[in-house]
């Protein structure tokens, strides 16, 4: 991680009091690592974790500089020459000590050579003792005193970090915030716009890079790897300690946090933490969800808190080939953008011209002009101003795929060198979420998910010795990973790897076996995802859903004998310490709500509001319970609702 999400500045003057020793100064000592000069941010205390509970996070992190290459390398003779300077033998004769040293912010390394100077037998004859240190003046640090970070007050390397993080805003639309985020640079990648690769998007099953698909090439060797006998099989198909596995303590341990229950509350604030919880977490694959770069997961479209989403956009408005009007108004009618050229779609739209731009474009036509979804998925249309509506979302009309990879998807149509779907195959909506890219891409995702690339064809299936390792997809060329059976994910076209009477014929100790069934879930899932309702008594239903006058719960025992979570209540009253005054009617007639302080109505009334003014009035207890409904959403006849 570089020292990007700091403000260092190099040989400027700021106000500042810490002691900030750095590490990995001495590049002599490992001379085949890039970072160097780095910081440790050391944070041990409560977090929110999985699941929404509290979890001791306990974790060092070093920012350091890591340049691409050694000519990047800042230069060794930078030096802030303001400050003075000593030899260790110098240091040695005014009696100055490691511990002195490590107060005045050296580094690491020299302090390390001073104590051991200091050690000889014979200092003075030392090959160390014309070694220097630069004696810096706050709020100087370095090798060379040649950096200081812009704060005002004392801080440590913790606080400076925590400060720098949560001082991060929720990117806003219309802030003009610049987004900076890093990219993976170890693989050559063209994604078509200003949006950088992230490493959380290597060998994840979509295609990335337009210019060759490195981020997904050679990615099946994982997909077909096998974890010891005291490992944990991430969905990824990378291996942990069986010991990590659903541990319980609330952080994921597997990259695509398939160790631990499914959750998504604590993603959402990882923009403004740096732990690895977050920085070293990627998403659910079967989520199909996009990653913004720090942790937070969410539907492709929708709101980054870093604003990555934003460059996605901004990747998928480029105009390429089309003409201007023909760019411009196709932007606003998809609803890609609430902008063009710094006028707003609503002015464009307001504007009579709307059919004369549609009118530019050619006769059928891609837009976006890059892929919309796994690096393949194109959307066409066809003379858009016969079916122009300027209140609603204009729809593509073919949906086009690489049939290399959707091998059993027939298709309807041939534009060129594109294989296509017309869309109405895929019921596409635009108002279910309220965000029509989200939703076109849903249902995108819902028809193409066998079209993710990881698979292997029949033709280069000898690569792979172990063929037990692999399953056939029926009417396909395709072989994947025995791991994605009864996965959730339909992986083959004809969603056979999701039958469950293949589900245990992997010999998998970490699956969830149904009771009563030869079904055997992936460890993706609970024994509550089992279909059959046998399992249903294994629920652990909280002590006060029992006869609270509502049947939510239904059980069976072993004899095959039906209760509810209402059964054999009249042992139970209904007025007890549980229900006492809490607001809700356990009893039929409400006496659990009887004498409550502070009183709402008199004695032998109770609470009631009115269903024809919404106004709170006092129900006698006779209309209680006399199948009339007197309040609002009958709650006076809670027997009958």
């Amino acid at each position: 991680m570089i020292l990007q999400f700091f403000i260092l500045i190099c040989c400027q003057q700021a106000l500042i009091h810490c002691q900030l020793n750095l590490y990995s100064t001495d590049r002599t000592m490992d001379d085949t690592s890039l970072q160097y000069d780095c910081l440790f941010y050391r944070v041990r205390h409560e977090k929110l974790a999985f699941q929404e509970l509290s979890n001791i996070i306990d974790n060092t992190i070093p920012y350091c500089f890591r340049p691409d290459n050694e000519t990047e390398m800042f230069s060794s003779d930078l030096t802030n020459l303001s400050d003075r300077i000593f030899t260790f033998d110098e240091l040695r004769r005014h009696n100055i000590t490691t511990q002195q040293l490590l107060s005045w912010s050296a580094p690491i390394d020299l302090v390390e050579q001073y104590q051991f100077y200091l050690d000889e037998s014979n200092s003075s004859l030392s090959l160390l003792s014309n070694e220097l240190f630069y004696n810096c003046t706050k709020p100087w640090f370095g090798l060379r005193c040649q950096y200081s970070f812009e704060f005002s007050e004392e801080l440590s390397i913790y606080n400076i970090v925590e400060a720098e993080f949560s001082r991060k805003a929720s990117y806003s639309e219309s802030s003009k915030m610049l987004i900076t985020l890093p990219c993976y640079v170890h693989l050559k990648c063209d994604r078509g716009g200003p949006l950088c690769l992230d490493w959380r998007e290597v060998c994840d099953g979509r295609v990335d890079c337009l210019d060759g698909g490195l981020d997904e090439a050679f990615c099946f060797d994982v997909e077909i790897n096998e974890c010891s006998e005291t490992e944990y099989r991430c969905h990824n198909g990378l291996c942990i300690p069986e010991e990590f596995w659903n541990d319980g303590i609330g952080d994921a341990d597997c990259l695509d946090r398939s160790d631990e229950i499914a959750d998504v509350a604590y993603p959402r604030s990882c923009f403004q933490d740096p732990t690895f919880r977050c920085e070293e977490h990627a998403c659910r694959m079967n989520w199909h969800q996009f990653p913004c770069g720090d942790g937070q997961c969410v539907q492709k479209f929708d709101k980054c808190h870093n604003g990555r989403h934003a460059l996605l956009i901004q990747s998928m408005a480029l105009q390429g080939d089309m003409s201007n009007n023909c760019w411009i108004i196709m932007i606003c009618l998809t609803m890609l953008n609430n902008e063009v050229n710094g006028i707003s779609c609503e002015s464009w739209l307001m504007n009579d011209s709307v059919i004369k731009f549609l009118q530019t474009c050619e006769i059928i036509f891609q837009f976006p002009i890059i892929p919309v979804h796994f690096g393949h998925i194109r959307l066409l249309y066809e003379r858009p101003y016969l079916k122009f509506n300027q209140s609603s979302f204009l729809m593509p009309d073919y949906i086009c795929y690489d049939q290399l990879h959707c091998d059993c998807i027939i298709p309807t149509f041939f534009h060129r060198n594109l294989t296509c779907l017309h869309s109405y195959r895929l019921q596409l909506h635009a108002s279910i979420s309220g965000h029509p890219w989200i939703d076109m891409i849903l249902e995108i995702n819902s028809y193409f998910s066998s079209c993710l690339i990881l698979h292997t064809f029949s033709d280069k299936k000898a690569i792979y010795h172990n063929y037990s390792l692999l399953h056939h997809c029926q009417n396909s060329a395709k072989y994947i990973s025995k791991h994605r059976i009864a996965d959730e994910n339909k992986d083959c076209c004809m969603g056979d790897d999701e039958d469950n009477r293949l589900s245990c014929l992997i010999n998998d100790k970490y699956r969830v076996k149904c009771p009563n069934q030869s079904i055997c879930l992936s460890s993706l899932h609970s024994i509550h995802d089992c279909p059959e309702s046998q399992n249903q008594y294994h629920n652990n239903v909280p002590f006060h859903i029992f006869c609270d006058g509502f049947e939510e719960h239904f059980f069976e025992d072993f004899n095959g004998q039906s209760y509810t979570d209402e059964s054999e209540c009249n042992y139970w009253p209904c007025n007890n310490i549980y229900s006492r005054c809490d607001g809700f009617w356990a009893c039929p007639n409400g006496d659990d709500e009887e004498n409550c302080h502070p009183k709402v109505c008199p004695s032998e009334m109770h609470p009631c509001i009115s269903p024809t003014n919404y106004s709170l009035t006092c129900l006698s207890a006779e209309q209680v319970g006399d199948g009339i409904d007197d309040c609002l959403g009958a709650s006076d006849e809670i027997h009958f609702c």
